[in-house]
């Protein structure tokens, strides 16, 4: 378990939340045909379609955690990266404004000493005001057992809150405004939702002046392509074909929940800038997994719940970093 680890912080700037609206009600026309983004109140996250760890997110003091990295998995895997979210949240968000407790989503590499393998996670927890983990909603999802063909996803319970090698979190400690993003039928075919959102609000905003956004969304009207990682190789991933070669790409029928995390630009802390994990919404069928793109983009429906982040807090950042493993 990792232990001691370096801490780096960095606030942002703080932009009014109909800014922010309107900079992305402006530049995602430019990726989708249709684009509606308003700030309204968070919906009750516990209800359906999303059945999610908290009642809502968009609270005073919203915060991005970065953790770890791609380069502890690759080349090669680095087992003693092993992270504990219920101590690390409230040692290192700290308590101050999040009196009663701590929810956290996002998407990051799971539990391996659990499942005697690697394995994405879908992270959706909350955390009491003493950091005991009291609703854990979050996934894994492995090829490693069984056929590597076959998606295999599994229920972590409140006695399991750890994560590994890395993850990207908003952390956030009650409901409040936030902004909904609707945008249908995407024109831009290089692109993907969070990209676009991205690439709008730097556009909008520069590489000076940071970002961050932290929530969910839905893909409704189109399959999505996923990828799942196998068991940690004994060789080399030296390039993006390799990585590409060890992953396990799946195309999954709508719809789609994915917990979703981003920033504009990087502000210097060798972040991740933007990651995205999910569960398919239909109980009939078990998946989940790290999201790249819609396959339908004449058809497809995304529908954002997004928070603004008022800080960036990087934790255990790798001394030796590459850009392998971060589509």
């Amino acid at each position: 378990m990792a232990e001691n680890l370096p801490v780096e912080e960095f606030q942002l700037e703080k932009l009014e939340l109909e800014t922010i609206q309107n900079a992305l009600n402006k530049n995602l026309s430019k990726f989708f045909e249709k684009v509606s983004v308003s700030v309204s109140d968070c919906p009750d996250l516990t209800q359906e379609p999303y059945n999610l760890a908290t009642e809502g997110i968009g609270g005073e003091g919203s915060v991005l955690l970065d953790i770890g990295g791609p380069p502890y998995l690759i080349p090669l895997v680095n087992r003693e990266k092993v992270y504990d979210l219920a101590k690390l949240i409230p040692k290192h968000v700290g308590k101050e404004e999040f009196p009663d407790g701590w929810y956290a989503c996002g998407a990051g590499a799971g539990p391996w000493p659990t499942f005697n393998s690697n394995c994405e996670m879908v992270i959706n927890l909350k955390l009491d005001k003493d950091g005991n983990c009291v609703t854990n909603k979050s996934k894994v999802a492995l090829t490693s057992s069984g056929n590597e063909d076959e998606l295999t996803v599994k229920q972590l319970g409140n006695d399991e809150s750890r994560c590994a090698l890395l993850a990207n979190l908003l952390v956030s400690g009650g409901t409040g405004k936030i902004l909904e993003v609707k945008c249908t039928r995407r024109i831009d075919k290089s692109s993907n939702f969070t990209a676009a959102i991205r690439q709008a609000l730097k556009e909008e905003f520069g590489e000076e002046k940071p970002v961050a956004l932290g929530g969910l969304f839905t893909v409704k009207l189109s399959d999505t392509k996923i990828h799942v990682m196998r068991d940690f190789t004994n060789t080399p991933l030296e390039t993006d074909d390799d990585v590409n070669n060890w992953l396990k790409f799946f195309h999954i029928k709508p719809p789609m929940l994915f917990q979703s995390v981003l920033v504009s630009t990087d502000p210097g802390l060798d972040l991740r800038i933007e990651h995205a994990h999910g569960w398919n919404l239909n109980g009939e069928r078990s998946e989940a997994g790290h999201y790249h793109y819609d396959d339908m983009p004449d058809t497809v429906e995304y529908h954002g719940i997004y928070a603004v982040a008022n800080k960036i807090i990087r934790i255990d950042r790798p001394q030796q970093t590459h850009q392998l493993g971060r589509d």
